[in-house]
């Protein structure tokens, strides 16, 4: 029996805009909001409620044969909160379904698991599991990190927060001659199951999605021959996807193209859907499997992008130097900063790569190069660092105020990303 898992990443960062030094203690805002709101409402209106509906048609179409899983991070839903409450309704109604599961992660799809702060992480789970509990009615019992990354500690450090399961990213890197479709343990917690998303077939779906144009383009033969292709010795095959691909252009093809899939699949009496939750219930792992460096699922990014380059690498110590003042922060608008701060996209800026630097015309790029995103990400830390002070010092009068723009701070920093600029 073949069991296909059929998991959607729906994800929105909060967007900084321009923050100059001088805007530093000035109180100005990090985040760009008109972006924000524009961004999330063009996905709602042309991507997920109209999924939203199509996925519902198909549970309701296939009865108990069709599930499927998501995960929603935490800096999404909070959007959706904001600017778009009907997406979340949506997503419930399928959750109420009974044939929907929901993936785990950190509350703002941050980069903590770099890092060896285990009870910031630890708390950012738990915050993700209330979350989705809150919203879906569901706690996750399988963990995705931000772009799906993993290695040998960090999933150490997952199975100490008590998850018993993670999906990361089938790269060649880590696999070598294995192959995704079975499950694995962890190197050094062997309780922990390690899933790998196929890179191959989920790959093709997105390809052929973005790549439909007629009605003559609508051919899921070959993705469901490279399916049936699998060696019947092997089990499991992950599917996943951004959810953005069934929507937008095109959308009504996408969604029949995908239909016509799902039908081929169900109509076989060797396949099965799976949820990410029951795949413990079926299959043991067959091996422990060694990740001794991150890898990873970004777009435009080769698998083995983390830790980063220097910049990254900088910044994300940085960003985490900050963890005991903002433990303790008891303003509610602080701890969401802390949060969004904290979301990869920021730092996935910083390097050379990232197609923002490629197309000149986008109206919402506000850096030239990899060394403006450094430097406006220092300049938000400096302003929150100074921020954090302050609220700590109102708590306690007794405290010395400090001056946080001046000593250790970004402003050192600045200037070697600027001297490195301009050697660049």
């Amino acid at each position: 029996m073949r069991s296909i898992c059929l998991c959607f990443r729906v994800h929105h960062p909060f967007h900084f805009q321009q923050f100059n030094i001088s805007d530093v203690g000035s109180g100005k805002t990090y985040y760009d909001d008109l972006r924000i709101e524009k961004e999330i409402h063009e996905a709602c209106t042309n991507y997920y409620q109209p999924s939203n509906d199509f996925i519902l048609s198909l549970i309701h179409q296939h009865k108990d044969q069709f599930k499927v899983a998501f995960y929603i991070s935490s800096t999404a839903s909070d959007q959706f909160l904001m600017f778009h409450p009907e997406v979340l309704t949506g997503l419930r109604q399928l959750a109420d379904t009974g044939m929907v599961d929901f993936l785990g992660s950190t509350y703002s799809h941050s980069l903590v698991t770099l890092t060896n702060h285990k009870k910031e992480l630890t708390h950012q789970i738990k915050d993700h599991q209330a979350k989705t509990k809150y919203l879906f009615g569901v706690k996750p019992q399988v963990f995705v990190n931000s772009d799906l990354m993993y290695s040998d500690l960090m999933g150490k450090d997952l199975a100490d927060t008590g998850y018993r399961a993670t999906i990361t990213n089938g790269a060649r890197k880590t696999l070598e001659w294995r192959s995704p479709n079975f499950v694995y343990s962890n190197y050094y917690s062997p309780k922990l199951n390690v899933y790998f998303r196929n890179e191959t077939i989920s790959d093709m779906i997105s390809q052929q999605l973005q790549n439909l144009s007629s009605e003559r383009d609508i051919d899921d033969r070959s993705v469901f021959s490279a399916i049936t292709n699998i060696s019947s010795e092997e089990p499991l095959t992950i599917i996943y996807l951004d959810y953005h691909v069934l929507g937008g252009i095109n959308m009504d093809l996408k969604h029949r193209f995908i239909e016509e899939l799902i039908n081929h699949i169900i109509r076989t009496p060797q396949m099965r859907f799976i949820f990410p939750s029951e795949i413990a219930e079926h299959y043991g792992p067959v091996a422990p499997i060694a990740a001794t460096e991150p890898i990873c699922w970004v777009k435009n990014f080769h698998p083995d992008y983390y830790p980063g380059n220097e910049l990254q690498v900088e910044a994300i110590k940085q960003l985490y130097m900050l963890l005991p003042l903002a433990n303790q922060i008891e303003d509610l608008n602080l701890h969401k900063d802390w949060q969004y701060i904290q979301t990869s996209d920021h730092i996935h800026l910083m390097d050379d790569q990232h197609p923002y630097y490629n197309d000149e015309t986008n109206p919402n790029r506000i850096f030239r190069t990899k060394y403006d995103a450094f430097a406006n990400f220092m300049n938000i830390l400096d302003d929150f660092r100074l921020k954090t002070h302050r609220h700590t010092v109102r708590k306690n009068r007794r405290q010395p105020r400090v001056d946080l723009r001046k000593g250790e701070t970004g402003t050192d920093r600045l200037n070697e990303a600027r001297k490195m600029h301009i050697h660049h």
